[in-house]
């Protein structure tokens, strides 16, 4: 049975439970490292065994944030050890990052609480808070620590800092609301680290990256609809080129969106057996949410993604420009 819990009910779960485990999305960025690690900070602070399941290599930029988390986990340990799971920021029950040992019909058929910020989330848990007005499942983390009574410390605060500022994009996007900047305040006056999180986000690039990321701008980008849409390909060779994981390409979509006159941007390269489609969008009036959701992805209106089994990139190309001259086409005057 899954249910809606309150924000009080949820920062009780956390009080009450003294074994927990934290879970992200696969491919963690900026938010999930940050909610699940500043989770586990804030638990430990309070005295409780709290580990973070992290089964793939994290980003290079945030490594040094994580210190040891576990990479693997069986059904016994996750039984014996734990009395409460928590899931931060995974919209999706197939994208929990858990590990071949574990699965999502077993985790919810553990005392699983879900925590998230997106819409449309069908997790499924026992136990569920969303919030998908909350910029971030770390602004979410802020509120449960705030509504427990308890001290955030400085460590904490840094990884939910870092949390914010990555899925706000510096506060830029339009998710950044007057609740994101004073809760984000409240981190700072805890402690948070904001200088070494700017440098690690920002000021950290490897100079293959920056090739990388030179050679899809001069060779990869197209326009459409008078500009207004840009979209690249990325062929596996560039990857290769510059020896590249999208797992490091967080933020390489708003190469693209900082076009001047681009309205939607999307982002297409091939995984496995299909093509992953990254997209968004620079005006509320033009969500790419619906779009992604039109085409069994997910996400939020101005920041989506896509899995399309197509036989290549320019399939995916023609199937996405021609949801997005639907969404960009100007509406007839009467």
């Amino acid at each position: 049975m899954s249910k809606s819990v309150s924000l009080e009910e949820a920062a009780g779960f956390l009080l009450r439970h003294q074994r927990i485990l934290v879970l992200a999305h696969q491919k963690p960025d900026g938010d999930a490292l940050g909610s699940v690690l500043g989770m586990r900070s804030f638990l430990r602070n309070l005295g409780k065994q709290a580990d973070a399941l992290f089964p793939s290599p994290l980003p290079e930029r945030y490594r040094s944030f994580a210190g040891p988390v576990l990479t693997a986990l069986s059904r016994q340990e996750a039984e014996r050890n734990y009395d409460l799971i928590v899931l931060l920021d995974c919209a999706n029950a197939e994208r929990i990052a858990c590990g071949p040992a574990l699965d999502a019909d077993f985790l919810r058929s553990r005392n699983l609480l879900n925590i998230d910020h997106h819409v449309g989330n069908n997790v499924g848990a026992p136990y569920n808070y969303i919030d998908s007005t909350a910029s971030a499942a770390s602004e979410i983390a802020v509120e449960l620590a705030q509504a427990t009574g308890k001290a955030i410390p400085v460590e904490a605060a840094t990884l939910w800092y870092l949390g914010i500022l990555t899925d706000t994009g510096s506060f830029r996007f339009t998710n950044t609301t007057g609740k994101t900047l004073r809760l984000a305040a409240d981190l700072l006056d805890a402690g948070a680290d904001s200088e070494r999180v700017v440098n690690a986000v920002y000021f950290s690039k490897p100079r293959r990256q920056q090739q990388f990321e030179a050679e899809l701008l001069q060779s990869c980008v197209k326009t459409a609809l008078d500009g207004r849409y840009a979209y690249a390909s990325i062929p596996p060779e560039l990857f290769a080129k510059y020896d590249f994981d999208m797992r490091d390409g967080e933020g390489l979509i708003d190469l693209l969106r900082e076009i001047d006159g681009t309205v939607v941007a999307a982002l297409i390269y091939r995984k496995n057996d299909s093509y992953k489609v990254s997209m968004r969008s620079k005006l509320r009036e033009f969500p790419v949410g619906p779009i992604a959701r039109s085409l069994g992805g997910g996400g939020h209106d101005m920041a989506a993604g896509i899995t399309l089994a197509l036989p290549d990139a320019a399939a995916v190309e023609a199937v996405l420009l021609d949801k997005v001259t639907g969404l960009l086409r100007p509406v007839p005057e009467p």
